[in-house]
């Protein structure tokens, strides 16, 4: 074996590429098999295979194997005479680090763990059955009771997620855990609740979570507006997530909540009302924001405008806090916004470098309103404005096929994981609020106008210009208006290298081989027109098909870069 392959940095960098290949269960292959035919490697290997599991199965096949025998008539039996061999499931269980217990499993249903937990009692396996596990993700289909013999001293992340609360057992459960895992950094916790529940709950959970003094990161369902109050106690809170599914709205103090370290706040919201109370109760604004609001027409009532959601941001003090900003926003009403005049709270987060809107109907703007984004956010890195009635695809009339794993030799590998745990969101309202904090005229087209607004590549060329950071953008671009950008240099001098995985969203195109050759001037490290999206949990979701005459400009853009041997 060559000398090499003993330093560190280059092992690591090796199970780096392996791991990144295009199948997970290619790489776990791969890992496998160079466990078995490299003595030197054989242990950086397996730990590599077994630091991440998706179901308990692989573990409870090591004791299955090591302790069942085939009778003379070719049946399974168990030596009862002798204690259990657990010398297998201790070689891997050691290595196990992170675990998350949900959804389909190699053709393995999550309710399949209670049986194998029910292994181990049986076994009398000692606990902590994985005594290095630091990450653990629980299931909603599983019971909390099931959940001790994975806890340990060193875990620092736990998830349980969709659990139903119950009066009685729930309270005690959760006040146990903090007892077994003192050290968790990372909580995840949300809940059903039955009605007549809610004080009590609210109670226990504020001082279940705060005894964690050291959280860093918690995703939470909170119960009413004390639950939420509580949390200023956690001054190590760098990443908030909250879902707030009751019925009721939310009216919190202003400037009441106060979270010295928060980097990141994510919350989806029941109704305009709690994200307008969240947004005023927030002193100091985090550099990220991500807001989710499921509004829909109910009742005659409709949200006509995203102001109230907006105007706190740009009223705060720390304004100049904010560098991300992302919201979600799926107004089902008919027709189109033309007012970008919404995001003129934002104007005065001058740091601003990533936003992301997105909502239908969409806002519009046109070539002056990009203008003004662009000299507001100078800094800006990526820019989303998008409808998001393209996001979601056709659900498959068939469900997938569930497929077994073949087996395979010793040692045994991990199942891969084949579907996504369900996600269910209560009861929704909506309601209007009507804004009326004055910002700066930044010359945005007038809302009430009759023009049609829409962006050229006048209006992209601008924004290139005045944001020389920028390297993604997802817009929809009118390429049929090609006044003054037919010449040699259609971009007048402007260039930006950074700019190689664009996405055009739905935009018309006259002249596919003139935009090629203004895309081409604009951004000459382009690769593609049809880019994903910015990382999200959403952007792999987008219909793939070219709008007619893009595939066109796709074509002409990848044989102009290969003539040039680019």
């Amino acid at each position: 074996m060559h000398h090499a392959l003993l330093v560190p940095d280059i092992l690591d960098h090796i199970f780096t590429f392996i791991k990144a290949a295009d199948s997970e269960q290619v790489s776990r292959r791969t890992l496998a098999a160079l466990a078995r035919t490299c003595s030197a490697l054989s242990d950086a290997s397996l730990d590599a295979l077994w630091s991440e599991l998706r179901s308990l199965y692989p573990l409870v096949s090591c004791i299955y194997d090591a302790n069942v025998k085939l009778s003379e008539e070719d049946t399974s039996e168990i030596d009862t005479d002798a204690g259990p061999d657990l010398s297998v499931f201790h070689k891997y269980a050691y290595r196990v680090h992170k675990i998350e217990l949900s959804g389909y499993e190699g053709g393995w249903r999550v309710r399949a763990v209670p049986d194998d937990l029910g292994v181990f009692h049986v076994l009398q396996v000692p606990t902590p059955l994985l005594p290095n596990l630091t990450h653990l993700a629980w299931s909603d289909e599983l019971s909390l009771a099931l959940l001790w013999p994975l806890l340990n001293p060193r875990l620092l992340s736990l998830r349980i997620s969709s659990f139903q609360w119950s009066p009685k057992s729930t309270p005690l459960l959760l006040s146990k855990i903090r007892g077994l895992c003192p050290e968790l950094n990372t909580l995840g916790l949300t809940f059903y609740l039955s009605e007549g529940c809610e004080t009590k709950a609210e109670s226990c959970l504020s001082r279940v979570i705060c005894s964690w003094k050291k959280l860093e990161v918690l995703d939470y369902s909170p119960v009413g507006c004390e639950s939420i109050l509580n949390l200023s106690a956690l001054s190590s809170l760098r990443i908030l997530r909250l879902r707030v599914d009751n019925i009721s709205d939310l009216d919190l103090p202003v400037n009441s909540l106060s979270f010295p370290s928060l980097h990141t706040l994510q919350f989806q919201a029941n109704s305009l009302v709690t994200v307008h109370s969240i947004l005023q109760a927030i002193r100091n604004l985090p550099k990220s924001m991500d807001i989710f609001l499921p509004v829909y027409r109910s009742g005659g009532v409709s949200v006509e405008t995203i102001e109230p959601i907006l105007q706190p941001i740009g009223q705060n003090v720390s304004c100049s806090n904010l560098e991300e900003f992302r919201m979600n926003v799926p107004l089902l009403s008919s027709g189109v916004v033309n007012s970008s005049n919404v995001l003129r709270p934002l104007f005065l987060c001058c740091n601003l470098r990533v936003l992301r809107i997105m909502m239908t109907p969409l806002f519009l703007p046109a070539d002056n309103d990009l203008r003004a984004m662009a000299s507001a956010w100078p800094l800006l890195e990526e820019l989303e404005l998008f409808d998001c009635r393209n996001l979601y695809p056709q659900v498959p009339s068939q469900p997938l096929p569930i497929m077994d794993l073949p087996d395979d030799d010793f040692p045994p590998i991990p199942p891969l994981p084949v579907g996504l745990p369900h996600m269910s969101f209560g009861p929704m309202m909506s309601i209007h609020l009507e804004g009326t904090a004055p910002f700066a005229d930044f010359n945005m087209t007038d809302p009430r106008s009759n023009q049609n607004p829409g962006i050229t590549f006048h209006g992209l060329i601008s924004l290139l210009e005045l944001c020389p950071n920028l390297h993604f953008f997802n817009l929809a671009i009118d390429a049929t208006k090609l006044d003054g950008l037919r010449g040699d240099k259609p971009g007048g001098g402007v260039c930006n290298r950074l700019v190689k995985y664009p996405r055009l969203v739905d935009s018309h195109i006259s002249d596919p081989e003139a935009v090629a050759r203004i895309l081409l001037d604009i951004l000459p490290e382009l690769e593609t027109i049809w880019g994903e999206g910015s990382p999200g949990p959403f952007t792999t979701m987008f219909n793939s098909t070219l709008p007619q005459g893009w595939d066109q400009v796709h074509e002409i853009i990848l044989d102009f870069k290969a003539a040039r041997g680019l």
